[in-house]
């Protein structure tokens, strides 16, 4: 539900409220039992640990040059593919840590979950979009779910009246005959 949730933000414009889809980093910081900061609780290693609040004010590393390189590294290092995808106004690339495959073009930094936000997030763009389109109407997005089972009726009903020479309601632009309407040969036992 969570990822529902972030999407709809995204669709309307707002921040996705979940790290990993931020266009930087830097905001979940992790902070150990003995007082030890570290850049991100995905980064809990010698090498991101930004201090210890026992020395230095929390607010003084959560403020420090090392932190906001971290934070834009996220954003400097995305592939071409990712800068020109047309879904990373959502994913951005996702988290850092799961950037570790190449791009067909060579170029490190793809993040393996890559193919499954690209599929996941194209195939909920249009219910996404009337949702965030019944929310800046005052209405409730759960409305989304009227429209499409309408839809679906409109389309079951368009298939059971469809005549064998118009063209198949599926709009791949072949007659009916030829397309859904097509008799399936029996098989014989």
């Amino acid at each position: 539900m969570q990822l529902f949730d972030v999407a709809l933000a995204a669709w309307l414009g707002e921040r996705p409220g979940l790290c990993v889809f931020e266009p930087t980093c830097g905001l979940a910081m992790a902070l150990e039992h003995n007082g030890d900061l570290y850049a991100c609780d995905h980064f809990v290693e010698p090498r991101w640990k930004l201090g210890n609040i026992l020395e230095t004010p929390i607010l003084d590393l959560a403020a420090s040059d090392q932190q906001r390189r971290f934070g834009q590294a996220k954003l400097d290092t995305l592939p071409r593919v990712c800068r020109e995808c047309e879904v990373r106004f959502i994913c951005n690339g996702g988290c850092p840590k799961n950037r570790i495959l190449t791009t067909a073009d060579g170029e490190p930094g793809l993040n393996y979950l890559c193919a499954g936000y690209k599929a996941f997030f194209s195939h909920i763009d249009r219910p996404m979009k009337m949702m965030a389109e019944e929310l800046r109407a005052r209405r409730p997005p759960a409305n989304v779910m009227l429209h499409l089972a309408q839809e679906e009726a409109d389309l079951k009903r368009r298939f059971t009246t469809a005549r064998r020479n118009e063209p198949c309601p599926c709009g791949s632009g072949k007659k009916f005959k030829h397309c859904h309407g097509r008799r399936r040969p029996v098989s014989k036992p």
